[in-house]
């Protein structure tokens, strides 16, 4: 099997929870036991210690995810208020079920992102455009000059309103009664001319790439696996869906979990080898001079 065949295995299994949760697991449960190396540990103690603790890496974090999402779903089943925040950002990336669920997470939310700028950036020269040469914009376009510097500054206001939809019972009443006013401001046919004008003319170019991209490449799939290249890049289309309270509680919940498991892992292994009589020369020459001084006396 080649590289580019391991390497898609690799990549496939990164997929999967229960191996994600493994990799974690057998990382810092290995950390642990290497640290012991070149003490006084007996290494059949440090053996012992670090299976048990990527054991316990393992079952207690694949346990503190499942814990951790339910608590955090009980706590927050919503949106965040603040979807673009270090929290959220954590709760994407480490808060799905596998750490490349959420860096596919993370590149939906960092494409939309980049439409959002290529969106304002597109605005404002299309603005110049109209403020330049009211007659060519016209003709270029088909949009009154006018209509367009009335509406262009709502279009990215709209774009946050239907976003902020999905945090609707977050919003304070000031808030709800702005996005009623805008909402209304949608349906007037001005409005609906300047944002198809600048979808059009800017982030409208992502997604079409992106679909030629998907139709190109629909029949081939990553070298030893059965990863379709095609629908990774339609997955791009989608937009980032908002990271609630559920994503955080995952993102804690792995993270203690796999400290708790693997240090609890490490503690029943030292008492598993106490119990087998797993000494150090340390404990053996102390066992000795015990016993050489209870013959003295």
């Amino acid at each position: 099997m080649n590289q580019a065949a391991l390497a898609g295995k690799f990549l496939q299994l990164q997929q999967n929870d229960l191996f994600q949760e493994a990799v974690e697991g057998t990382l810092l449960g290995g950390t642990a036991g290497l640290t012991q190396l070149g003490t006084d540990t007996p290494p059949a103690q440090v053996a012992i210690q670090t299976l048990a603790g990527i054991a316990g890496g393992v079952g207690i974090g694949l346990l503190g995810k499942s814990i951790g999402a339910r608590i955090g779903k009980a706590i927050n089943p919503n949106a965040l208020k603040n979807q673009e925040g270090v929290l959220a950002t954590i709760g994407r990336t480490t808060g799905q079920k596998t750490l490349a669920k959420g860096a596919a997470e993370q590149a939906r939310y960092a494409k939309g992102q980049i439409k959002q700028e290529i969106k304002e950036q597109t605005s404002a020269q299309l603005l110049n455009e109209a403020l330049q040469n009211p007659q060519a914009f016209a003709g270029k376009y088909g949009v009154n000059p006018e209509t367009f510097k009335k509406y262009h500054t709502s279009v990215g206001a709209a774009s946050q309103a239907r976003a902020g939809l999905e945090t609707l019972e977050n919003l304070s009443p000031e808030q709800r009664k702005q996005l009623g006013a805008t909402a209304q401001q949608v349906m007037e046919q001005g409005f609906n001319q300047v944002e198809n004008l600048i979808n059009t003319q800017a982030a409208a170019h992502l997604d079409n790439n992106l679909m030629k991209m998907a139709m190109l490449n629909k029949s081939k799939t990553v070298p030893g696996t059965d990863i379709n290249i095609g629908s990774a890049f339609e997955a791009l289309l989608k937009d980032a869906k908002p990271i609630t309270g559920e994503h955080l509680g995952r993102a804690a919940g792995r993270f203690i979990g796999d400290e708790v498991g693997v240090a609890l892992g490490m503690g029943l292994g030292g008492a598993l080898s106490g119990a087998l009589g797993i000494k150090s020369e340390k404990d053996k020459k102390i066992e000795e001079l015990e016993r050489q001084l209870g013959r003295s006396y």
